[in-house]
């Protein structure tokens, strides 16, 4: 009887041992990396790249990543490059952040500049994704310069955002040449842009380094 009992429960562990390592728990991260590509910024790219593939490569089993272009018109299914689940297993997790590394490379290498820098759009999209995602983390990464240029074809000037829950990281705010003689400008950039999260009902978050950038996620 004793011995039986002690190999249902065997059974038993086993059983919850599989289905932990297949479960979205709320320690789990959604992260949805928005990249700059226009203009000039996009020579920051190979950055923004460097960056995803040591986020992903910190992901654990049943967190998501996912990438896309802040471009002419963010708010679009054409500005997604990847969004990736990482199976619940970790061996499995390995084999697809080595997808997702593949594909940030071959992004890297055929990426386009835009005419235009539609930031709203962007994170209207991003949190959008989000809010489809299962995990309890949920975080949006801004990879600009947070200059905004809308295009008369796609103006998301006006669109409302809801980032509730949401955490979003800015990284690599770099200035502009005009602003070396209003150093102000660059300060009041980064103040506006965190009042639009915070009504919207964000966290704002301003890393000023990648080392920065890990830390606040991990």
């Amino acid at each position: 009887m004793i011995s039986s009992a002690l190999k249902r429960l065997a059974s038993l562990a086993v059983l919850v041992s599989v289905a932990a390592c297949g479960a979205i728990t709320s320690n789990s991260k959604a992260v949805f990396m928005l990249v700059d590509v226009s203009g000039t910024y996009v020579r920051e790219v190979p950055d923004a790249i460097m960056t995803a593939k040591l986020l992903t490569s910190k992901l654990n089993s049943n967190d998501m990543f996912a990438f896309g272009e802040i471009g002419s018109c963010s708010f679009s299914d054409n500005s997604l490059i990847v969004r990736r689940t990482l199976p619940g297993t970790p061996s499995q997790a390995a084999l697809a952040k080595q997808d997702v590394f593949r594909s940030l490379e071959t992004y890297g290498e055929q990426v386009d500049a835009t005419d235009w820098t539609d930031i709203r759009g962007g994170l209207r999209y991003a949190a959008s994704e989000l809010e489809q995602s299962d995990q309890g983390k949920r975080i949006i990464v801004v990879h600009s310069d947070l200059v905004e240029d809308v295009s008369p074809d796609c103006d998301t000037s006006e669109l409302s955002l809801d980032l509730e829950g949401i955490t979003v990281v800015v990284t690599n705010v770099t200035r502009s040449d005009r602003e070396a003689s209003d150093p102000d400008a660059y300060f009041r950039r980064l103040e506006e842009w965190q009042a639009l999260v915070e009504e919207a009902g964000g966290k704002w978050v301003h890393a000023n380094s990648r080392d920065r950038l890990l830390e606040y996620i991990f």
